[in-house]
């Protein structure tokens, strides 16, 4: 992969430890580029980065996840991906799945059961590599020949912890190990916190399975509810102090308790096709219907035929790529990406 001068300014800025002003700098200037002359830094990490299979996604990239800008008022400045950057484009089908490290044989039944399910289904399992839930819900995922994302609180290149070292190079293999961490960045405790706001703008919904009130997977539901994402947990035995944060949000009315797999699985696929007829405007049906009755179309003859601004059109068409109406084709050319 090719970098420009603005990938590797954001590679750079990827590097400042306060998120908050690494993002404002970065969204004052027309070009990152500008805020650098000398890359020889960036260079020296695309270098280490390609000798490990490591992919850069910045921010100003036509590959970073829109609804990353929308949602997050800090987005990360650079994605670092192992495997399928191609799963973060789509959250739609992302289930997040996260809850205690010190995991009870309940809850171990519980995750199982349900990501046994969500393979089934066709739903990408997103977790953070961490013990207890997080590598079960990985594992179980794989095993059942489905798909999973694992979001990292340290460098793509650090396995943390060290005994799923294994499990995250077959993560990187057969899905997507993706971080806003740069390369060899360690796993210090403060950045576990927030990297969860990633793990719940990646998914459709959060579901925790078995945690207890200090458990760090709350955090994680805390965010899905701060960014407008369903949260739904298994509710626990009143006995069990590792279900006690379950319960704490059914009985906040935070969550929603669920007992099948299904519960989940019907409501995420309802809310696919619900945003999908919501987001179909009167200009979005006249487009789809354009681009119908070819395999592919320029933006050029989509303007003319629809006789939109440009603007308009250009926003029409990024706002239908993201939620699954359009794809766009190199050459500024695109098709219908499902049938409606």
């Amino acid at each position: 992969m090719r970098y420009d001068n603005d990938d590797k300014a954001l590679i750079m800025l990827s590097f400042d430890t306060c998120a908050a002003r690494r993002v404002a700098r970065m969204r004052s200037v027309a070009h990152p580029a500008e805020l650098f002359r000398d890359y020889s830094h960036a260079d020296a990490v695309i270098e280490y980065m390609e000798a490990r299979g490591i992919r850069a996604i910045g921010y100003t990239s036509d590959e970073y996840p829109e609804y990353l800008r929308l949602l997050l008022s800090d987005p990360p400045v650079v994605l670092y991906c192992k495997g399928d950057a191609a799963l973060l484009s789509d959250e739609e089908r992302n289930v997040a799945v996260v809850g205690t490290r010190a995991v009870t044989r309940y809850g171990k039944d519980v995750t199982v059961q349900f990501v046994r399910a969500f393979a089934d289904a066709g739903l990408r399992v997103v977790s953070g590599g961490a013990r207890g839930v997080d590598a079960l819900a990985h594992r179980t995922a794989l095993e059942q020949g489905g798909v999973t994302v694992a979001v990292l609180g340290c460098g793509v290149d650090i396995a943390y912890p060290q005994e799923n070292k294994a499990l995250l190079d077959e993560i990187a293999e057969k899905g997507l190990v993706v971080s806003e961490y740069p390369p060899g960045t360690p796993p210090h405790q403060f950045r576990f916190p927030e990297r969860n706001r990633l793990i719940a703008a990646f998914s459709a919904g959060v579901l925790v399975t078995e945690a207890g009130l200090k458990s760090g997977s709350l955090i994680t539901a805390n965010f899905a509810i701060e960014q407008g994402k369903e949260l739904y947990v298994v509710p626990g035995s009143v006995f069990s102090k590792q279900s006690d944060g379950c319960n704490a949000k059914i009985k906040e009315c935070q969550a929603a308790a669920v007992t099948l797999p299904e519960d989940i699985i019907g409501a995420v696929k309802r809310a696919d096709a619900d945003k999908l007829e919501v987001q179909l405007t009167m200009e979005q049906a006249r487009i789809m219907e354009i681009l119908s009755k070819e395999e592919s179309m320029h933006f050029s003859e989509l303007l003319e035929g629809s006789g939109l601004p440009t603007g308009e059109l250009s926003a029409l068409l990024s706002e239908m790529e993201i939620y699954g109406m359009v794809n766009k084709l190199s050459g500024n050319y695109y098709q219908v990406a499902r049938r409606l």
